[in-house]
Order: structure tokens, then sequence, then C-alpha cells
């Protein structure tokens, strides 16, 4: 049995970790509210925050809740792949992230274990509208096509930042999104497909 202030001492750690990922936040830029934490049965997200936009001025549409280091990986993917990207096959600037789901109780497709989703810790996106182009939803793109180009390019980088990613080609479940979550594993395992 740990001594009495033990305890309290990781009670103490965790939250301080909770507030410097929230004015980590803040300094990248996020558009965000904290909420409160989430308990529903089996489900739970010990930091949430309700994110309405992301650095370089792109809207998350609709607000989506999500845990705090979740928010701050997003934020990393749409700044250090989608943006680029975008600007290299598309020359146009991402406006807005169409969200499917991001928090949801529920199991996995398979009903093996609780989803991602139930932790705040995985995302559905949908498509993306741009400045200068039309919008791109997630699908299999035409062969060759400056669309096929960048979501290619936008799911293949993003095994760098989440733990499993899911997108057309995956299976019949993920041909119309792409899911990316922070799935912790062993040994770093990543799935990217």
């Amino acid at each position: 049995m740990p001594p009495a202030g033990e305890d309290q001492q990781k009670v103490s750690e965790v939250s301080e970790a909770d507030k410097a990922c929230i004015d980590n936040l803040e300094k990248l830029g996020l558009r965000f509210e904290k909420r409160p934490p989430v308990q529903e049965n089996a489900c739970k997200i010990a930091n949430p925050v309700s994110v309405s936009g992301l650095p370089n001025g792109v809207e998350i549409s609709p607000v989506s809740l999500m845990e705090c280091r979740y928010a701050e990986g997003l934020a990393r993917w749409v700044g250090e792949v989608v943006v680029p990207r975008a600007g290299e096959h598309l020359k146009a600037a991402p406006k807005k992230i169409l969200i499917g789901t991001s928090y949801q109780c529920r199991d996995q497709r398979s009903g093996a274990k609780l989803s991602e989703h139930a932790f705040g810790n995985g995302v559905d996106v949908m498509g993306f509208e741009f400045d200068k182009s039309g919008p791109l939803t997630i699908k299999f793109q035409a062969e060759g096509s400056p669309e096929a180009a960048f979501q290619s390019a936008i799911q293949k980088e993003a095994c760098a930042i989440f733990s499993t990613v899911l997108g057309p080609g995956a299976d019949a479940d993920h041909g119309d999104h792409l899911h990316l979550d922070m799935r912790a594993r062993k040994g770093d395992y990543r799935i990217c497909q």
C-alpha cells in the first residue's frame, strides 16, 4: 500500500501535466474551451477540451470534444502535414476540417474493446474546405489527380503523429474518412493503412 501522501502527489502531477497541456494549446493558438472531466460508464476523458479552431486559421466543424494531448497532435498534423501538402498539391490553404466523430462512448466496430473515440483520443476526418479550391471529401480519389496526391500524403504522413491511421483502402469501414487515433500500444506499435 503506498504511503498516504503518494496518491496526493500522483494527483498533483497529473493535474500539472493537464495544466501544461492546456497552456500549450493556448501557446499554439488553438481555439478551444476547457471542459470538466468526462465519465460515462467505462468511457472517460481526464482533460477534455472542446476545439473549434486550429493554428493557421483552420476551423474544426463541428466543434469537437477531445483529450487535450490529442488536440496537440491534431494541431501538429494540420500544421506540419495538411497545410504544406495542400499548398504543394492543391495550391490552396485548408480553411476547415470536417469531423465525423470525435468523442463517442462506444466499442470498436469489432466489439473487442472500447474505441479510442470513447477516450477522446481519436477523430474521423470526413473532408476539408480550402480557400482557393473546392472541398475535398475523403474517398477513393481519381488516380493521378492532385486530390489523390494530397490525400495519400496526409494519410501516410499522419503515421508519424498518430498511432492508428485508417482510411480508404484499409477496410470497408474506413472508405469515406480518415480515422486518426493515439492508442498506446506496446513498443510504440503503429497501424497505418
